[in-house]
């Protein structure tokens, strides 16, 4: 039967204890020097996992573990191209990306079996172009019990060099996003967005300092809100510093261009701008619009046609995707990668640049979400009180969780950004302490960057 995938098929039991402490190490490192050798001659050959099943006692983690020991080892490669399609490893099955498979040369496929005494590891290698198996291995392992345990224990001893906590502070009420930006002299500026203006602060060592504050004034009508929300966002276009600001309790955002040391309002753009993007070398801004007084974005995102020079611009492009609490868009040189949704049942969805939604993935709940360029995702638990955030690796269109921290209280916004030169996570965080609110805002990061 013709199957349009190369199988690794990996075949592990648990074997005596203490007969061999680094069994399943042992097999992936076979397993890839295998593959090295047998793309050896083949310049650019593109490979990639599509399918990975687990018949054993190990966990859904471990799995994980053991797919990236691979990966790993296949991305030191030089003579071909893995790319890593893992979305998520859930019910002893591998989810993948499958949107890439015509892009591929040779697909692969992993099972795990565990026996009462051995450690198999099958590899069958499928051509796309020749259409047939071209190449067929078997490995044995044992993998001792103790093994077995610390692989499928939950490991966040190197939380250092992960996604950590770098800085926090207490801000006042109101806050709803945060921006930063080079300044000309090569310093970084942060932008904080309160419902009635904006305030800009300048780093001195580990601390801010305000540098310069303007009024924002909204047009009515204006909506009541139980809870202000709003987008900024900050981008050169030429030779201007252009921003835009927009919320959930006025239909137009304010789009304002800083020339001659002032800011100057240019025109009003009737959705929330999140990103600035080049689709087919014509430059947009890419948003949604608020449910007019509600904390909900409609099932519709907008692309309005973006220079310096209209003063209005044509009828913004319009795609569906779906009513959502929490959104944000990953793009990646200016070019659109992904649109990430949490929905009104607080379920994470993914659409992709064509807006064709990838299949759900169960069980993934959050309230909100942020994307750092085509590289990281930060979404917040579906929690109060005692939150959560999750770090996922976004890179070649998957979504593998890599690092969660624990947060007291619950997160209101998240947003991307940097904290002198480092890139993480802004998120401002509501607390109750001794029956009075305060916001905390924090920046996530990795401190080895």
């Amino acid at each position: 039967m013709k199957k349009a995938i190369c199988s690794v098929l990996l075949l592990i039991a648990a074997g005596a204890s203490g007969i061999c402490q680094q069994g399943a190490e042992a097999l992936v490192a076979e397993s890839a020097s295998f593959l090295a050798a047998f793309f050896k001659d083949m310049p650019d050959a593109r490979v990639a996992v599509v399918r990975f099943e687990n018949d054993s006692e190990l966990t859904d983690l471990a799995m994980q573990k053991i797919y990236q020991m691979l990966v790993s080892r296949l991305e030191g490669e030089k003579n071909f191209r893995v790319l890593d399609l893992l979305l998520d490893f859930t019910g002893g099955r591998g989810e993948f990306n499958l949107d890439q498979p015509g892009t591929l040369d040779f697909l692969i496929e992993m099972k795990l079996i565990q026996n009462k005494s051995r450690t198999g590891l099958g590899l069958t290698v499928f051509s796309r172009l020749q259409d047939r198996v071209v190449a067929v291995k078997y490995f044995e392992r044992p993998v001792s019990k103790g093994e077995m345990d610390l692989l499928n224990t939950r490991s966040y001893a190197f939380s250092g060099l992960g996604f950590s906590k770098l800085l926090e502070f207490e801000s006042r009420m109101g806050l709803m996003d945060i921006q930063s930006i080079s300044a000309e002299d090569g310093q970084e500026q942060y932008f904080f967005y309160y419902p009635d203006e904006i305030i800009i602060y300048s780093a001195r060592e580990t601390r801010l300092e305000k540098h310069f504050q303007f009024k924002l004034f909204w047009k009515r009508p204006v909506y009541p809100v139980l809870h202000p929300e709003g987008k900024l966002l900050l981008f050169r276009l030429d030779r201007d510093l252009v921003l835009t600001a927009g919320n959930n309790f006025s239909p137009t955002a304010q789009v304002l261009t800083y020339r001659d040391g002032q800011w100057q309002e240019s025109r009003k753009i009737e959705f929330v701008p999140f990103r600035f993007v080049t689709l087919n070398q014509t430059p947009y801004l890419v948003g949604a619009r608020y449910e007019e007084g509600r904390n909900f974005f409609k099932d519709r995102v907008y692309f309005q046609p973006f220079s310096p020079a209209a003063s209005g611009g044509a009828n913004a492009l319009e795609k569906k995707t779906c009513p959502a609490m929490s959104l944000d868009f990953s793009s990646l040189d200016g070019q659109l990668q992904g649109v990430h949704v949490i929905d009104r049942s607080y379920s994470y969805r993914l659409f992709t640049s064509d807006f064709e939604e990838k299949k759900p993935l169960p069980e993934k709940k959050g309230a909100s979400l942020a994307a750092s360029g085509g590289e990281w995702l930060a979404v917040s638990d579906y929690s109060r009180n005692s939150d959560q955030l999750f770090f996922y690796d976004i890179r070649d269109g998957g979504l593998r969780q890599v690092y969660a921290g624990k947060v007291s209280g619950e997160i209101q916004f998240i947003s991307a950004g940097s904290w002198l030169g480092t890139k993480g996570f802004w998120a401002g965080v509501r607390q109750q302490v001794d029956g009075l609110e305060r916001l905390m805002v924090q920046f996530w990061g990795k401190s080895n960057e």
